[in-house]
């Protein structure tokens, strides 16, 4: 939709110009003719002018300092979307067995599978153990769903200077099915079944890989 409004902008601006300097300076030939030229010409010179003059005073009084302004908060969201990617690359890590800060690039949904399948929800969480925590890899990702809705609430603050694709994707993995998934935390012998079981697992499978998608695209924008 930006691109279709920048290309709309360009053809009406380049209009504009052109009849500014076809009727208002004669410096180029005209096309065609009419009996209500005069008016016509009269129209569209006036036209042309008040929406040159809107341009000007629109990139001048709003796109430049919108710009800037950009520029000088893109530093704290690259921060804040980074500290997103790290989040969820820790909901990969607590089922793995070595350590890999960067394990979310680029991992296939087979191979996130493979991953998540070889443990239990109720063991204890690898990443967890690295940090000095001692939890299972359910109570880790139930604590960290809290850490992934702060960093998407303080992102919420900085959407005006965020494109629209950006802000898609943090509705999109704030609203997946994961985090309701792991909001709760239980141990008890229905909870385990239930956890434990292979239709929440390939749930939880397919709803943190397309997370996975999401914060790669946010992470890809701001590099």
């Amino acid at each position: 939709m930006e691109r279709i409004t920048k290309y709309f902008l360009f053809i009406v601006t380049a209009i504009c110009l052109y009849i500014i300097c076809c009727v208002g300076l004669g410096w180029f030939w005209t096309i065609g003719s009419a009996i209500n030229s005069e008016r016509i010409n009269n129209v569209s010179i006036n036209l042309s002018y008040s929406f040159i003059a809107g341009l000007i005073f629109y990139i001048f009084v709003s796109y430049l300092p919108n710009k800037a302004k950009i520029k000088k908060l893109k530093p704290v969201i690259d921060l804040k979307i980074k500290d997103l990617y790290n989040q969820i690359n820790a909901c990969v890590q607590t089922f793995d067995d070595k350590e890999n800060h960067d394990i979310i690039k680029l991992i296939t949904k087979d191979e996130l599978t493979k991953v998540i399948q070889k443990v239990d929800m109720y063991d204890n969480s690898f990443y967890a153990n690295i940090v000095g925590y001692n939890m299972n890899n359910l109570k880790f990702l139930n604590s960290t769903k809290g850490n992934v809705f702060e960093i998407i609430e303080s992102l919420t603050g900085y959407k005006e200077y965020m494109a629209t694709e950006e802000t898609l994707n943090l509705e999109t993995i704030r609203d997946s099915t994961f985090f309701h998934l792991t909001k709760v935390y239980e141990e008890t012998p229905v909870a385990r079944i239930y956890y434990s079981s292979q239709q929440f697992r390939n749930e939880l499978i397919k709803d943190l890989y397309e997370i996975i998608i999401c914060v790669r695209k946010l992470n890809k924008s701001n590099t």
